[in-house]
């Protein structure tokens, strides 16, 4: 059955990756992503139109990196695992490369700040079967959790393509998924990013370190005098970690033209 999944997902993103438009930028969109190795999708909703940078990269499986913390901030709440957002749990005691992991974090500031430890207990605290049957129920990337509970959406066993991605957040904003209305919301309004791109922007960058390269993501979506976007990009490349994605993908919704 996961074969056939896979199979049918392949086909998918070989038909999407060709439209017969495409919205308009200053300059190609490869050139807004100088120094990596780049996939970019960008779909606007209400003219169901999909611009897409590189579709072989865009249909190559990634590591999910910190996007999964979009699904798995859901599945901890639509399970009851996490009672809300404000759930916080107690930091380990141990020291960590970034200061802002280094304190109790909720699920808000856990997603907002990126905090591994944190959704690496709330994996435990979810279990093996739970999880494996929600990733089966949301058609998750290849669904592969065999890496460990708490490691495998990180340079392990679960992997995602472009595509995928931006199958999710559609179903995500539309409150379509298999999950109740208001984990979605929750984890919606969680998303929400405070820049100086017009309109309101969410989403969720992620970086992963080897296996086998390094690879960043950015992904979600921009509402804008009723319009919406969604864009799906990754990087590949020494060093390609998403919130160097975000800086430039920002550059690209800025200057989108319909």
């Amino acid at each position: 059955m996961r074969r056939l999944v896979l199979i049918i997902s392949v086909v998918l993103a070989a038909l999407l990756s060709a439209p017969a438009q495409s919205a308009s930028w200053p300059k190609p969109l490869a050139e807004y992503i100088p120094e990596f190795d780049s996939c970019i999708l960008v779909y606007q909703l209400e003219v169901n139109l999909l611009t897409v940078q590189n579709p072989e990269r865009c249909a190559l499986p990634l590591s999910p990196c910190s996007t999964y913390k979009i699904p798995h901030a859901m599945i901890a709440l639509d399970s009851g695992v996490l009672k809300d957002p404000a759930h916080q749990l107690p930091w380990d005691g141990k020291q960590r490369a970034r200061k802002a992991t280094n304190r109790d974090h909720n699920l808000a500031t856990a997603i907002r700040h990126s905090v591994v430890w944190y959704f690496q207990q709330v994996a435990q605290l979810i279990g093996t079967q739970r999880m494996q049957d929600y990733l089966d129920r949301l058609a998750y990337g290849n669904r592969d959790i065999s890496g460990g509970i708490d490691r495998f959406w990180l340079s392990s066993s679960l992997k995602i393509n472009a595509y995928q991605q931006l199958e999710f957040l559609k179903q995500l904003k539309a409150g379509t998924l298999p999950a109740s209305s208001v984990a979605q919301e929750q984890v919606r309004n969680m998303l929400i990013l405070n820049t100086d791109v017009p309109g309101m922007l969410r989403g969720k960058t992620g970086s992963c370190r080897g296996n086998p390269s390094d690879h960043g993501w950015f992904v979600g979506w921009l509402t804008n005098d009723d319009r919406t976007t969604f864009f799906v990009s990754n990087i590949v490349g020494k060093k390609a970690w998403g919130i160097k994605l975000q800086r430039y993908v920002y550059e690209i919704l800025k200057e989108m033209k319909p």
